[in-house]
């Protein structure tokens, strides 16, 4: 009961959820863990420290009971990665940003929670801000086809819409061939 209690005080499943659709806008999503220590009015490199890992000790110093003001979703367009390891990839912080630059403030990744569901290899992570591929870039090339046999489906019926009128055409070189021009006229209008 305690826990569904939080649950509900933090918002955590529509937090969850605009992450999650963030991902599929852009191949990443983002959750901002705001805690007491990182209030605005404080120094804001604090906001560069990590706030450790649930159950270190730097989280228990740092994320006090009570301490958890709340939980943000962030649109990754609002953030880049601006530290990251890209020289040893037998360390595991490999191509794992550590700093997340977020509108003019840097954040330390464990407060700054990142979900990726559909990732890249290694050598375009750096092209794709460390996120992953976007369902909307997956889809575009399925939009496109559709669009395109839409087009050609209307082309089709149009085809078999156009009014062909048959006629002697040598009635023109004779007498009262004029009455084929008023005809192919009317046709026209």
């Amino acid at each position: 009961k305690d826990l569904e209690d939080e649950l509900e005080k933090f918002q955590v499943k529509r937090v969850v959820g605009s992450a999650i659709y963030g991902d599929g806008l852009f191949g990443r999503g983002h959750i901002y863990v705001d805690t007491e220590d990182a209030d605005d009015a404080k120094d804001a490199s604090e906001l560069k420290t990590p706030i450790g890992d649930g159950r270190s000790e730097t989280s228990k110093t740092k994320v006090r009971k009570g301490g958890l003001k709340g939980l943000k979703a962030v649109e990754a367009v609002w953030a880049y990665p601006t530290d990251y390891n890209s020289n040893d990839p037998l360390r595991n912080d490999w191509y794992r940003p550590n700093i997340w630059h977020v509108m003019g403030k840097d954040v330390h990744r464990t407060r700054f929670l990142t979900l990726i569901g559909r990732e890249v290899p290694d050598m375009l992570k750096p092209a794709y801000s460390f996120g992953g591929l976007s369902l909307s870039q997956m889809l575009k090339t399925d939009v496109d086809n559709w669009l395109r046999t839409r087009g050609s489906v209307a082309d089709l019926i149009r085809s078999f819409t156009v009014w062909i009128v048959k006629t002697n055409l040598q009635a023109l070189l004779q007498a009262g061939g004029e009455d084929l021009k008023e005809r192919v006229d009317l046709f026209n209008n």
